[in-house]
């Protein structure tokens, strides 16, 4: 659900008798989050901050995770490498999702086939910007990387080069030049988050620039939903390669609530400044306008006919 991390202060609170079943419920899934099912983690990561004090609308999304649990329950998580010698990291961070406005970390980890480890955890501090809080999100995950690193290392194997990836220019940029890339807007960030530079430094770590909708870590931050969340659970579950975040979801028809027969139908027409494609002239490609186009274009239709059914009553009037 979109509302995750919404939390309603009004809301009823649970009987202690269901919160105890609440708490183990999610230490349940937590156990197996982690071993098999690590598409849960963004839920089970925000339901283990309610533990303390659970209300019905955290109870609501239990059922909500237990329910898709059940109805996919023979989902298999598929780990595989290409080679030991590249490690990929994706770390991502929301800004100020939870009700306290602190942002939340998402982490993950791959050589090649599924994921060898992943991280949905909340920030510990408040952040001014979501540059800020991508770089405190490398300072949270980046250790596990690391420390792969040096595990493949004792195993008496070559360290792997570790390729970072993130989605934020400017916190790689600070990443990378230290407080020499900072303005007075990123003055105050503490020392300590800048440690990933000396890493690089070193030639432990690479950092480097990913377009937004392959970014596998934004995953495990929010909520998502439709083409992205399938295409990003693919590759989570070890399903697809992780070459396949870079197909495009871009001109993937959504799922809408609604009139979706008004929409296939409105959708599929060919928009105003649509250009064949390849000398087709069928229109079966995909069109240009989008949903809100389709909406607009709909009322204004509705706008036209009301007019024209206003015009024959009054001329219906007059003749009267």
């Amino acid at each position: 659900t979109h509302k995750l991390h919404t939390i309603n202060p009004k809301q009823t609170s649970l009987s202690p008798k269901k919160a105890e079943l609440f708490h183990s419920c999610v230490a349940k899934s937590l156990w197996i989050g982690h071993r098999g099912r690590l598409d849960l983690i963004p839920t089970i990561a925000f339901l283990c901050t309610r533990v303390s004090a659970p209300d019905v609308d955290d109870w609501n999304k239990l059922k909500r995770m237990l329910q898709f649990m059940r109805q996919t329950r023979n989902d298999a998580r598929v780990i595989g490498a290409d080679s030991i010698t590249d490690l990929y990291a994706w770390i991502d961070a929301a800004y100020a999702v939870h009700s306290d406005m602190k942002s939340h970390t998402g982490g993950c980890m791959s050589f090649g086939w599924g994921l060898v480890h992943c991280k949905s955890v909340k920030q510990k501090i408040n952040t001014k910007s979501s540059t800020e809080a991508e770089i405190v999100g490398v300072s949270d995950y980046l250790p596990f990387p690391i420390w792969m690193r040096y595990f493949v290392e004792a195993q008496g194997h070559p360290p792997p080069n570790v390729k970072g990836y993130q989605d934020n220019v400017s916190a790689t940029r600070m990443e990378k030049n230290g407080k020499k890339s900072c303005t007075g807007n990123s003055r105050h960030i503490h020392i300590k988050y800048f440690f990933v530079k000396d890493r690089i430094d070193n030639g432990e770590i690479s950092i480097e620039y990913c377009p937004t909708e392959e970014m596998l870590a934004d995953f495990f931050t929010k909520p998502l939903q439709g083409a992205l969340f399938r295409k990003f659970r693919a590759v989570i579950m070890g399903w697809e390669h992780i070459d396949s975040l870079k197909s495009s979801t871009t001109h993937v028809i959504k799922e809408r609530v609604g009139n979706t027969d008004f929409y296939k139908k409105v959708l599929t027409q060919p928009a105003e400044n649509d250009t064949p494609i390849n000398g087709d002239t069928t229109h079966e490609h995909i069109p240009s306008r989008t949903y809100a186009d389709a909406v607009r274009c709909n009322t204004s239709q509705s706008n036209d006919d009301a007019k024209q059914k206003k015009i024959r009553f009054e001329s219906d009037e007059s003749d009267e």
